[in-house]
C-alpha cells in the first residue's frame, strides 16, 4: 500500500473524498431504496458511511483492504451498537455470493484498483436493476508524463482517468444508464473531517500528509473528483 493510504489509516481520516459525509448523504438522496435494501460499502475506511446507513435502518456490509481501517470501523460499529462487521477484503475479489446487493457505494476506491476486475466484481454482486454510486478521482486536464507518474506513485493509483475514460470503462463493463456529474456541481458545505487517530503515528506520515496537501494545491487545475451513478 502507498504511504498515502497508510497515512489515511493511521490518522483515521473518516472521509478521504471531497465533500465528506455531507456529499455522501446528498448522493444517497438520489437513490430510491426499499427499507429491506442491502448495501455494500466497498472501501469503508473508518466506517463513517456504513454507520450512517446502518443508523437509518439499512442492512449494510462493509469491506476495506487495510487492517487498521477495519479495526477502526469495527470499533465504530460496536460503539454505535450497529449489527455491522467490517471484513478485510478487496473489491477485486468480493467475498459475497452473486446478486445479493441493491446498492454498492465506492468512495475514493476504484482508482486504486485494477478497474476492469473491480467493475466485474461489482456487477457480479449487484442484483439486476441495482445501482452503484461512486465518488472518484478524475483527471480534468492533462499532466506531463513526469507529473502523472508523481501523482500515481504517491497515491498508489492504478490509473488516473478522464471523464471520458470513466464513461468508456463503465459502459465496457456492462453498466447502463451511466450518469457522471462533475463534483463541482454537487459541492455541499462539509463538516470538519473526522479523524480517529492511532495512539502511535509514524513521524514520516506527517510528511506524507504535507506532500498530499502540496500536490493538491499544485494540481488543482488538473485533478478533481466526479460522481457516478449507474445501473446493472
Amino acid at each position: 500500500m502507498s504511504d498515502y493510504v497508510e497515512m489515511l489509516a493511521y490518522f483515521g481520516v473518516s472521509s478521504a473524498h471531497p465533500g465528506g459525509i455531507e456529499l455522501t448523504k446528498t448522493m444517497l438522496e438520489h437513490i430510491k431504496l426499499t427499507p429491506e435494501a442491502r448495501i455494500l460499502d466497498a472501501g469503508c475506511g473508518t466506517g463513517q458511511t456504513a454507520a450512517y446507513l446502518g443508523n437509518i435502518g439499512y442492512q449494510v456490509e462493509a469491506i476495506d483492504t487495510h487492517p487498521l481501517m477495519i479495526e477502526k470501523a469495527n470499533l465504530r460499529f460496536e460503539r454505535e451498537e450497529l449489527p455491522i462487521r467490517a471484513l478485510q477484503a478487496s473489491i477485486e475479489q468480493l467475498p459475497f455470493p452473486d446478486e445479493v446487493f441493491n446498492l454498492l457505494i465506492s468512495e475514493s476506491v476504484l482508482s486504486f484498483t485494477n478497474l476492469p476486475a473491480a467493475l466485474a466484481e461489482i456487477k457480479r454482486v449487484l442484483a439486476p436493476g441495482s445501482q452503484m454510486i461512486a465518488n472518484e478521482a478524475v483527471l480534468k486536464a492533462p499532466l506531463t508524463p513526469k507529473e502523472l507518474a508523481t501523482v500515481r506513485d504517491f497515491y498508489g493509483f492504478h490509473a488516473l482517468f478522464s471523464v471520458e475514460d470513466w464513461q468508456e470503462q463503465l459502459k465496457a463493463a456492462g453498466f447502463q444508464d451511466v450518469r457522471i456529474l462533475s463534483f463541482d456541481e454537487h459541492m455541499v458545505q462539509e463538516e470538519p473531517t473526522e479523524m480517529e487517530l492511532s495512539e502511535y503515528i509514524p513521524p514520516s506520515l506527517y510528511e506524507t500528509m504535507q506532500t498530499h496537501y502540496d500536490l493538491i494545491q499544485a494540481h488543482r487545475k488538473h485533478l478533481s473528483h466526479i460522481l457516478f451513478e449507474c445501473t446493472v
